[in-house]
């Protein structure tokens, strides 16, 4: 599946096209990041948001054959994380779009050793080290630029603890059926480069039985640790020129 076929679905034009050299960009952040504060309000999400530090752990890369830290990003490079589940047909596949639209500016520009992609499942059980791998594939992953990593906690106990309780980011798996036919339009949503307030019934996808809920955000975290930008809803179609908004932001914080 091409990259920015799938991403047209959302209305995105020309994002291959980015404009733009590296240096151009202002620094408009304070000491311990590069982005200014959002405009909008952010309410009081429980997720870290703007200016906080994002919490740190170690989890396996099984296409690595490693454990990777966020402590080993500190001082060397940025990161992108978000999370997913391979049975998650479509709006996981965005996510993974957008951080493999990342990773193809990041080869364009020259910044590929400058930002790490990662993406994290929590439903280890379906999704073996084997699943991840060819996900990755169908998704057009670049394994040889070694700034992409599949991360697989060894449960779902541990993928939950991780995410509900050290992050802050909802999420829950069931025996339901796949998510992505939601009934959520009425969510709220943020601009393309704002923090958004979350609660129980915004940002989150729900199958008809409740049983899977999906907190679709993607964490833009500088080498300090620190965040300089939460993506909440991200998968919203309503966005249109998120990936292109991400994107700039990457460019500015890895100068």
């Amino acid at each position: 599946m091409k990259r920015r076929a799938y991403l047209g679905t959302l209305g995105v034009a020309g994002i291959s096209g980015l404009a733009g050299c590296l240096g151009d960009l202002p620094v408009v952040g304070n000491s311990e990041t590069a982005l200014g504060e959002p405009e909008q309000s952010r309410g009081n999400p429980s997720h870290p948001i703007h200016g906080d530090e994002f919490p740190t752990f170690t989890l396996p890369d099984p296409h690595a054959g490693r454990e990777v830290s966020l402590e080993e990003f500190e001082g060397e490079r940025a990161y992108l994380l978000t999370f997913i589940y391979t049975s998650c047909t479509d709006d996981c596949g965005v996510l993974t779009n957008l951080l493999g639209l990342v990773q193809e500016d990041a080869a364009e520009e020259g910044y590929e050793d400058d930002i790490a992609l990662l993406a994290m499942t929590f439903d280890p059980e379906t999704d073996s080290p084997e699943a991840l791998q060819e996900y990755g594939e169908q998704y057009g992953v670049d394994y040889e630029a070694e700034n992409w990593h599949f991360l697989r906690p060894e449960t779902e106990d541990e993928a939950m603890e991780l995410l509900n309780e050290e992050i802050g980011v909802p999420a829950h798996i069931g025996n339901g059926d796949d998510h992505d036919d939601h009934d959520d339009e009425d969510a709220g949503h943020d601009d393309d480069h704002g923090d958004e307030e979350h609660d129980a019934d915004d940002g989150h996808d729900h199958d008809d039985h409740d049983q899977e809920i999906h907190y679709y955000i993607v964490f833009l975290v500088n080498e300090q640790g620190i965040v300089e930008r939460s993506y909440p809803n991200v998968t919203d179609d309503r966005e249109e020129n998120r990936p292109q908004a991400i994107i700039d932001d990457v460019r500015t914080v890895v100068e």
